[in-house]
Formats: structure tokens, sequence, C-alpha cells
């Protein structure tokens, strides 16, 4: 238990550091907090693999926040489409049109944190540790 309670307390710290960094850095309404928030919404609020998290992102990306417009999106999906992992090649894509290289590592960090904590966190819960 105490290892599990240890892996979400790292993981919120993680979140934590990086989005007062991005908000010292250029407000709560700079693009890469924005972005933060937005991706950590989508890897919270959306379950059911890519597929489920992509219209969300597509709303989101260019009817609310304008960082691309629907072709880009278009295209940002066709490349997911090209590659393995779509998601990751996607959420790196409309990062990196909304704002660059920063933006790319903000959409790619705040969308699989959630993933990595829960994971470590609830593994132990479907194999116990000494199955291993």
């Amino acid at each position: 238990m105490l290892f599990r309670s240890a892996v979400v307390a790292i993981g919120l710290g993680l979140w934590a550091l990086a989005m007062a960094a991005l908000v010292l850095a250029g407000g709560w309404q700079g693009a890469l907090a924005q972005m933060g928030w937005f991706f950590t919404k989508a890897a919270l609020l959306t379950f059911g693999g890519a597929y489920a998290v992509l219209p969300y992102v597509f709303q989101g990306a260019v009817e609310h926040y304008g960082w691309l417009t629907a072709p880009q999106m278009i295209d940002g999906l066709a490349l997911g489409e090209t590659t393995p992992g779509p998601l990751i090649m996607v959420v790196a894509f409309v990062g990196f049109l909304g704002a660059g290289v920063a933006g790319a590592l903000v959409a790619t960090f705040f969308t699989f944190l959630p993933s990595f904590a829960f994971i470590f966190a609830g593994g132990p819960f479907i194999v116990p540790v000494t199955e291993y």
C-alpha cells in the first residue's frame, strides 16, 4: 500500500511541479499552461484509447483554443494513422503547431503522465509482486 501511495504522490508532484513551472513562465492564460491543463483533462476524462481521445482533442485544439485549423488537424490524424501509436503522434503534432517544440513536449508529458501513474499504482493489484 505504501508503494501505491508513493507512486500516486510522485505522479501528482511531477504534475504540480510541471504545471507550476508553466504558469510561472507564461501565466495561467499562456499557451503552454493551457496546453498542460487541456491535455491533462484529455488524459483523465477520456477512456477507450486513442480513437476515443482524438475527437476531444480535435474539438479543444481546433474549435476552442484555435491552436491549429481543421485541415491541419486532419493532416495530424493522417500522420497518426501512418505510424504506430497514433495518440502520441497526434498530441505531439497538435502541441507543436500550437507552441513549437515546447508545445509538443508539454502535450506529450501531460497526456501520458496520468497513464504512467495509474499503471504503476494499479499494476500490483493485477499481478501481485510475489508472482514476478
